[in-house]
């Protein structure tokens, strides 16, 4: 496990600098949100529903900001990641299912790096061939991981922390320079906040010659510095298809296909769009190496070889990518797309549940657990993303919409999740949210009977 070791290390390695010790983990995580999936949704939710959606995408934007920031708070304080804490504090049935969870968001991201490297590539050079390009795609963004882990940990985490911020600045920039007309800032519908356990993983080494008050600050700078990039490039995205979709709603591949090339006018930005996602996708690689490995350990208590993780979730990717593009081609690549941020979404409430629990724990942070106005801020993010999952499954079940009659089978477009599987995992991870919310930990429960000993 050595080279998963080496990669939980801060991704500036050995950095002399506090700020860029903290920013590397930042941009690590951040490269999560920079999927082919989340642009297409982007760009799908501006041609529906125009700037509707603007203020609730700024909201769990600023979710996503409070819960990474949250994660490193959590991984600093205690010197665990968030699977570690979660194995002390919850009964191992608990910890099982959010295993599951966390598994199944690992292998959304996966199909989301191979199949929208694929859809990029036909973009950029028109091929026909999605089943060559998926099998070039998991060789070229899987294979740079494992000879990274064979290195030294100061060279691997500079090399991750260098081209996290380069893919960063060249999405950010690439689609400025691209689509210079358009205003500024948001973030896709639902971002995905499985990075929390990776995040807090890879920060939780002891900075020496530091106050804890000084870290917290520069992560906090780090987190909205890069967060910052990815909301302002998804408005445009999402803004642009305002502009450009007019009355045509991007409702299959080639729809989308002609709006994507409307947002990118300039002859370049297809090639760095290219060269975004496959920098993007050995970060998402590597960085789903590092939380396969926490979930099995930690979550399970199952100790694997490095070579399962490598290969295993890439492995299942790469042939669920390659069934999908054989049998309906580039729109079920599109669809597989449009569906895995659906899935990411819908396990959102309860994921964050741990992270409020934890960093709200006196008995685990001490006189660094988050404050009374900060909780509130926790309880209202909550609030945010169950009410938006039970509005999602009243869709489901009784709306009439087009994205709905796709899911139910009733147009002509491609099915690949079926109709019962999505209202099952929804319904079970809504109950699944409340069941945690009303669960306390272990730790609190023991204070509690302390502070009731004392007093009897």
């Amino acid at each position: 496990m050595d080279g998963v070791r080496c990669m939980e290390s801060p991704a500036a390695g050995d950095a002399p600098h506090s700020s860029f010790r903290t920013l590397g983990p930042t941009l690590l995580v951040s490269m999560g949100y920079l999927d082919f999936g989340k642009w297409l949704v982007a760009v799908e939710a501006g041609s529906r529903f125009g700037y509707d959606l603007v203020l609730l995408v700024l909201l769990f934007n600023l979710s996503a900001i409070l819960c990474q920031y949250l994660s490193s708070c959590i991984g600093i304080v205690t010197k665990k990641n968030l699977a570690e804490i979660c194995h002390q504090e919850y009964d191992q049935k608990i910890c099982v299912v959010l295993g599951l969870q966390a598994g199944l968001s690992l292998l959304t991201s996966e199909f989301t790096m191979i199949a929208g490297i694929v859809v990029g590539f036909n973009l950029v050079f028109e091929s026909n061939n999605p089943i060559t390009v998926v099998c070039f795609t998991s060789v070229v963004v899987n294979l740079l991981p494992y000879t990274l882990s064979l290195l030294d940990k100061r060279k691997a985490g500079m090399f991750n922390a260098y081209a996290s911020g380069f893919t960063l600045v060249c999405f950010v920039l690439g689609l400025l320079v691209s689509h210079p007309k358009t205003p500024v800032n948001t973030n896709v519908m639902f971002p995905k906040l499985s990075g929390e356990s990776a995040y807090s993983l890879m920060v939780q080494r002891r900075f020496q010659g530091h106050t804890l008050g000084t870290l917290f600050h520069d992560h906090l700078f780090s987190v909205l510095f890069a967060f910052s990039g990815i909301f302002l490039v998804n408005y445009i995205l999402m803004s642009s298809a305002v502009d450009e979709s007019k009355n045509t709603m991007a409702i299959n591949f080639q729809d989308a296909r002609q709006l994507m090339n409307q947002v990118f006018t300039s002859p370049v930005a297809p090639i760095v769009l290219l060269v975004v996602l496959l920098f993007s996708g050995h970060i998402v690689s590597m960085t789903c190496i590092i939380g396969s490995d926490v979930i099995s350990e930690d979550l399970f208590g199952i100790k694997l070889p490095l070579f399962v993780h490598h290969l295993l979730p890439k492995v299942f990717a790469m042939i669920t990518t390659i069934y999908h593009a054989k049998v309906v081609g580039f729109e079920g690549l599109y669809q597989l797309l449009m569906v895995c941020p659906i899935i990411q979404a819908m396990l959102l409430p309860s994921s964050v549940i741990p992270v409020f629990r934890i960093s709200s724990s006196r008995s685990l942070m001490g006189r660094y657990r988050i404050s009374r106005c900060v909780e509130i801020l926790c309880f209202l993010a909550f609030l945010l993303t169950l009410f938006t999952n039970i509005i999602f499954v009243a869709e489901v079940l009784f709306g009439d919409s087009t994205w709905t009659n796709d899911l139910k089978g009733n147009t002509e477009n491609p099915i690949l999740l079926p109709y019962i599987v999505v209202v099952l995992i929804s319904c079970g991870s809504i109950g699944f949210a409340l069941f945690l919310a009303v669960t306390p930990l272990k730790s609190a429960c023991n204070e509690a009977e302390r502070a009731l000993s004392v007093h009897s």
